[in-house]
């Protein structure tokens, strides 16, 4: 039979949980830390927040894909399904994410120009603009090459 500390010390080894783990808190936390300069007050509810500078998203599937990369070789099939899965993360984070933000915007002007008191503002920051993907990239790829090198 296995043992927790076994399970632990097995992911705690496995540079393709780390790195992505890593590379969301390092992304998160600075979410936070400018959030916090900017508005003059922390909130522990700012590090579950999507949207923001830079990506969460780009940074944790870019760190997997690096450390793929790395382990297994460009060559791979495994890198193949994480590179494709990283493209339409980023994809999903810069664009898609993007329109919805657009539309909640939308939604929310309509319903101040309606004036509906019941309904609460939906949120507007969701989606993230090339600049924020590009800091996650960049952030993952270099936490992705530093795990490895652990």
């Amino acid at each position: 039979m296995i043992s927790y500390y076994q399970i632990l010390s097995g992911i705690y080894n496995n540079p393709a949980i780390m790195a992505p783990l890593l590379a969301w808190f390092i992304a998160q936390t600075t979410k936070v830390i400018i959030a916090t300069i900017k508005d003059k007050k922390f909130s522990f509810e700012l590090f579950f927040i999507p949207g923001g500078f830079p990506s969460s998203h780009s940074s944790s599937v870019t760190a997997l894909c690096t450390v793929v990369a790395i382990m297994s070789g460009v060559e791979s099939l495994i890198f193949a399904l994480t590179l494709s899965f990283t493209v339409f993360v980023l994809y999903d984070a810069s664009v898609l994410r993007r329109a919805a933000q657009k539309q909640a915007q939308s939604l929310n002007d309509l319903i101040e120009f309606v004036n509906v008191k019941e309904m609460e503002p939906l949120r507007e920051v969701l989606g993230h603009s090339w600049l924020e993907v590009l800091s996650g990239l960049i952030i993952g790829i270099a936490t992705g090459i530093i795990i490895t090198l652990i």
